[in-house]
């Protein structure tokens, strides 16, 4: 992971060199999708060491531990996403209206280094056991930029339609708005502790085991931990060793079925109002 961080190291800092020599639109948004990426191969290094190292008395304040920083974490690159994309677009309008014409060698040239060094990085995230999927798609989408990137540097210089690189700009900026969207939409579902499962689903697989269920609540921690508490009414003879059997049968049902690993049960008699 760390090597992959320092090959967007050197992306961020050639783009971002590129940008201020040509003024490219794409140059701009191909230095905005390393630099984000530099962000969250940064954070995901922070946060791994974060979470894995809470112990000791701090167990008693994050019971849950600190997994939720992810979201935090997925938030802050989520802004930083819609901040570059707006001066992206603003440059773009304003290369469009003055009719700049930017370097298309240059493009090509910078398009080809980020693209290649893109590639090395996404092979070292794989191979790496600590790497998660979600970088790699995020470094293969930038992979296919930095081509579109290419191809646009082409036909300007072929054809010199300057009006590409902006537009190009534009459209990547879309892309990645469309993308980013249901990320941010997860995000707030997990902050506002919102049900990832259906609920009703879930109360009815239960009842279909004979278990009456009631003030069923479900939430995530992040994006990979799920918890529930609920109620379960059983008969006022019910021995200590039988609502053990209900709680482990509801338990397995909500692990397979939902992905549900932290359960709280609340036994009432069917006399309790």
């Amino acid at each position: 992971m760390r090597i992959t961080l320092i090959l967007m190291t050197l992306i961020v800092i050639t783009t971002l060199i590129a940008y201020f020599i040509s003024h490219s639109p794409l140059l701009l948004s191909e230095f905005s999708h390393s630099f984000i990426d530099f962000i969250t191969i940064l954070l995901s290094i922070l946060l791994i060491g974060k979470i894995s190292g809470i112990s000791g008395n701090k167990n008693f304040i994050y019971t849950y531990g600190l997994h939720r920083l992810e979201i935090f974490s997925a938030i802050l690159n989520i802004v930083t996403i819609i901040v570059l994309s707006l001066f992206i677009v603003y440059s773009s309008i304003i290369s469009l209206l003055l009719g700049i014409h930017e370097n298309p060698i240059l493009l090509i040239i910078i398009s080809t280094i980020a693209g290649i060094l893109t590639y090395v990085a996404n092979k070292f995230t794989r191979e790496d056991n600590i790497g998660k999927k979600g970088i790699s798609l995020h470094l293969f989408s930038d992979l296919i930029s930095y081509i579109l990137g290419i191809f646009a540097g082409f036909i300007i210089l072929l054809y010199k339609l300057y009006f590409i690189d902006p537009a190009t700009a534009i459209a990547i900026v879309a892309i990645n708005l469309i993308i980013t969207r249901p990320i941010l939409r997860e995000a707030y579902v997990i902050l506002m502790e919102g049900s990832p499962v259906n609920t009703q689903d879930i109360k009815s697989v239960l009842e279909s085991e004979k278990i009456n269920v009631h003030h069923l609540h479900v939430w995530s921690v992040c994006s990979h931990i799920k918890a529930a508490t609920l109620h379960v009414k059983v008969s006022p003879n019910t021995t200590i060793k039988e609502t053990d059997e209900i709680r482990r049968k509801i338990s397995n049902i909500l692990k397979e079925k939902y992905n549900i690993t932290h359960l709280t049960v609340q036994f009432e008699s069917e006399n309790y109002d």
